[in-house]
């Protein structure tokens, strides 16, 4: 029997104790050139089909991946570089070996001119991809496992000089931005980390912060008496209702953009070449253990699990390495 009918048949089957024949024929009529106008199926309780195409995998590794607390930028690349990597091969994940791993991207380097930095990180890609096919038990053997590191020339990446954070004050507009420089050098934030601050997060008396960093661990960072005064006169300027910590013009929040946006401006009036966040976060990292204080410590200002991260970080001052050796060696 048709679903519709079978509404009906219900519907009248409990009304007919409690109302005459004539009502009934009205509430008949009415159902069936109301429900004419749906489709209309009963509910199955079978288990949904698992999608098992490459894509489908693909679909269901983000998903665990999300679920694991990853960032939503790290889940975009790893999509968008597994996705590429499976429609330039067009072949079932299971068959798919090293060498086709190699042919891809060694195709990419000829014809986009990646650099072996940018082909690192397609490989591990690939390797946090099928290393969970391989877990999950939806391919038998891990192409990666033969896919070796690539090897990228080391890149000095300078910090700031105390003459060029200077320039960059100076070349301050209004005291937001003033605020926003100060806010980056003695917090070491990463750039997403500040646009999602809002006013609460910031204790006024302790000059405390509670960051959500990657994979939502939360950690606290601090900021100097400077930072804070010129916080504190940003927040008693601000006119808007805006809970976020930095708002724009405009906008109730600065996001990434905006804020990589006006650093490049600040950097062009400063005449300081390179000007950007995480520039920042380097320099504090860089300054804190020239002064003294243990990479450890260093590395739980910034959110690092790993030490290995801390010292690509930080710039190692030649001179006082000479002067250690000097000191030491003698």
């Amino acid at each position: 029997m048709e679903s519709r009918q079978m509404i009906i048949q219900s519907v009248m089957q409990v009304l007919k104790s409690k109302v005459d024949q004539e009502t009934l024929d009205i509430v008949q009529d009415a159902l069936t050139i109301e429900l004419n106008r749906y489709e209309v199926q009963e509910r199955t309780t079978e288990l949904s089909v698992v999608d098992n195409s490459a894509v489908g995998m693909l679909r269901r590794y983000i998903a665990t991946k999300r679920i694991e607390g990853k960032a939503e930028s790290t889940l975009k690349r790893y999509w968008e570089q597994n996705l590429q990597l499976i429609q330039f091969l067009g072949k079932d994940l299971n068959k798919i070996t090293t060498d086709d791993l190699r042919l891809f991207m060694a195709c990419r380097r000829q014809q986009n001119k990646v650099s072996n930095r940018t082909l690192d990180g397609m490989r591990r890609c690939y390797r946090s991809f099928f290393t969970w096919l391989t877990t999950e038990g939806l391919i038998e053997k891990n192409p990666c496992i033969a896919l070796n590191q690539i090897k990228c020339r080391k890149q000095i990446k300078k910090p700031y000089t105390a003459v060029e954070l200077e320039l960059l004050r100076k070349s301050c507009e209004n005291i937001r931005d003033l605020a926003l420089v100060e806010f980056l050098y003695s917090s070491g934030c990463r750039v997403s980390e500040i646009s999602r601050l809002d006013i609460s997060d910031i204790n006024m008396e302790t000059g405390e912060c509670c960051v959500i960093g990657k994979g939502n661990k939360e950690r606290i960072v601090y900021l100097t008496d400077i930072a804070l005064l010129y916080l504190k006169r940003y927040l008693e300027k601000r006119k808007d209702s805006s809970v976020a910590l930095f708002a724009g013009k405009g906008t109730p929040r600065l996001k990434k953009g905006g804020i990589e946006t006006l650093l490049k401006r600040i950097g062009n009036v400063a005449g300081v070449e390179n000007v950007h966040p995480h520039r920042f976060r380097r320099t504090l990292a860089t300054n804190l253990l020239d002064r003294g204080m243990s990479i450890q410590d260093v590395a739980v200002i910034l959110g690092h699990a790993d030490l290995k991260t801390t010292q690509i970080y930080c710039f190692i001052n030649q001179s006082n390495v000479k002067n250690a050796y000097r000191k030491y060696a003698a």
